[in-house]
C-alpha cells in the first residue's frame, strides 16, 4: 500500500513540476505525456518496446522525484528568506534544467546498473539448526522473467545449482511477469525442469505478489511449476527425513484471492516431526503473527525488497521494512532477506546486487 501511495504521489508531483517547462497548455501537454506513458507501457509490458519504455520511465520517475523534491526544498528556503515569489521566467528555466538533469541521471544509472544486474553473486552462509546431519539448499527469489530478462542468466543459475549439488532448491517467489503460456512459448519450462533436477531431494517454490498479478490474467503459476518439477507450497508444510519446510501464500496473493492466510500455528510440523529443523519460506519479510504462541521456525527466507534496487530506493527501502536485506532477526526468528536474482521493471542495480544463496545447515552444538 505504501508503494501505491508513493506512486500516486510521484505521478501527481511530477505533473505539477514538469508542466513548468513551458507556459500554458503546452507545459500541461508535456507533463501529461510523461505521466501517461508509464502506465501505458505497464499495460503492454509483454511487448519488448513497452518493457524498454517502462524500464526507462521507472528509473526516471525515481530520479526526477528526488531532483524536484530538492528543488521544492530550495524554493521554500528562498521564499522564507526573500519573502517574494520567484520570477516566472526563472521558474521555467530552472524546470527545464531539472528535467534535463533528471534525464541525464537516469541514463547514467541505467548505464551503471545493467551490468550489475546481470552479474549475480553466489553467497554462502552456515546456519545452525537442531539436526543430527548436515544438508544444503540453494535459495533465490525474484526472477521476474519478462521481455527484458536475459535467458542466459537463467542458464547460469541452473549451472550454479548443478555445480553446488544442493539437497534442496528453494525459490522465494516472483518467478515471472508474464503468464505461464508465454513462459512455455519462450521455453523456460525446459530450464525450470533442469533447475529442479539439480536438487538431490526436492525443488520447492512459493508464490510472490507478482504471481497474484499474472493470476489475474489467467496464469496458473502453481500448475506450471508443478508440471516442471517443483513442489509449490501454499500455506502448507512438507517434511523430508531430516527437515520440514513451510511455504506461505503471499500476502498480496491472499488479498487478490480474497482469502485469509492460515495461522502459522496450523502449519507447524506434526508431533512426529517436532524434533526436525523447521524452515519457513515467505515472500515478503513481514515476520510472523503478533499473537503467535509456540515453537518458532529455526530459519526463515524471503525476497521481495530487492534491497531497494537502485538509488534512492536503496535508502527508502530501510524505512519501509524492519529487515530490508541480509541476515537478521524478525519476531525472534533468524531471517534471511535476499535482494533477489533479478529486478522488476528496469533491469538495473545501483547500490544493491543480485544474488543466490548457498545455505549449509549444520547441527546446533549449543
Amino acid at each position: 500500500m505504501i508503494f501505491l501511495f508513493i506512486l500516486i504521489f510521484g505521478v501527481v508531483f511530477l505533473f505539477v513540476n514538469v508542466r513548468n517547462v513551458a507556459p500554458g497548455t503546452k507545459g500541461s501537454l508535456i507533463a501529461g505525456a510523461t505521466v501517461v506513458l508509464l502506465p501505458l507501457c505497464f499495460l503492454f509490458r509483454t511487448s519488448y518496446i513497452s518493457s524498454l519504455g517502462m524500464a526507462f520511465l521507472s528509473v526516471w520517475l525515481s530520479e526526477a522525484l528526488l531532483v524536484y523534491i530538492l528543488w521544492w526544498i530550495a524554493r521554500g528556503i528562498r521564499r522564507f528568506v526573500v519573502r517574494k515569489p520567484m520570477d516566472r521566467r526563472l521558474v521555467v528555466s530552472v524546470s527545464r534544467l531539472l528535467l534535463f538533469v533528471s534525464v541525464v541521471m537516469t541514463i547514467v544509472i541505467i548505464a551503471m546498473g545493467v551490468g550489475n544486474n546481470e552479474n549475480f553473486k553466489v553467497r554462502e552462509f552456515k546456519v545452525a539448526v537442531p539436526t543430527d546431519r548436515e544438508f544444503t539448499a540453494m535459495f533465490f527469489s525474484d526472477l521476474h522473467i519478462d521481455p527484458l530478462f536475459n535467458r542466459e542468466k537463467m542458464e547460469r543459475i541452473v549451472h550454479v545449482s548443478d555445480s553446488l549439488h544442493p539437497d534442496f532448491v528453494l525459490f522465494g517467489g516472483d518467478f515471472a511477469d508474464v503468464v505461464d503460456s508465454t513462459l512455455s512459448a519462450w521455453e523456460y519450462d525446459f530450464l525450470a525442469q533442469k533447475l529442479a533436477a539439480t536438487a538431490k531431494v526436492a525443488a520447492v517454490a512459493i508464490d510472490g505478489n507478482h504471481e497474484g498479478f499474472v493470476e489475474r490474467e489467467g496464469s496458473d503459476y502453481k500448475k506450471w511449476m508443478q508440471d516442471n518439477g517443483f513442489v509449490v507450497l501454499e500455506d502448507s508444510t512438507v517434511c523430508a527425513d531430516f527437515v520440514c519446510i513451510t511455504g506461505r501464500v503471499d500476502h498480496s496473493v491472499a488479498k487478490i484471492r480474497d482469502v485469509e492466510r492460515k495461522p502459522l500455528f496450523d502449519l507447524r510440523p506434526s508431533i512426529a516431526n517436532a524434533k526436525l529443523p523447521w524452515l519457513l519460506l515467505d515472500h515478503q519479510p513481514r515476520g510472523i503473527e503478533d499473537d503467535y504462541v509456540g515453537r518458532r521456525p529455526d530459519f526463515a527466507m524471503s525476497g521481495h525488497t530487492h534491497n531497494g534496487q537502485f538509488f534512492p530506493g536503496t535508502v527508502i527501502i530501510n524505512w519501509v521494512w524492519r529487515l530490508a536485506y541480509g541476515i537478521g532477526e524478525l519476531d525472534e526468528v533468524k531471517w534471511l532477506v535476499s535482494s533477489g536474482v533479478d529486478s522488476w521493471g528496469p533491469p538495473v542495480r545501483v547500490g544493491s546486487e543480485t544474488e543466490v544463496w548457498f545455505l549449509r545447515f549444520v547441527p546446533d552444538t549449543l
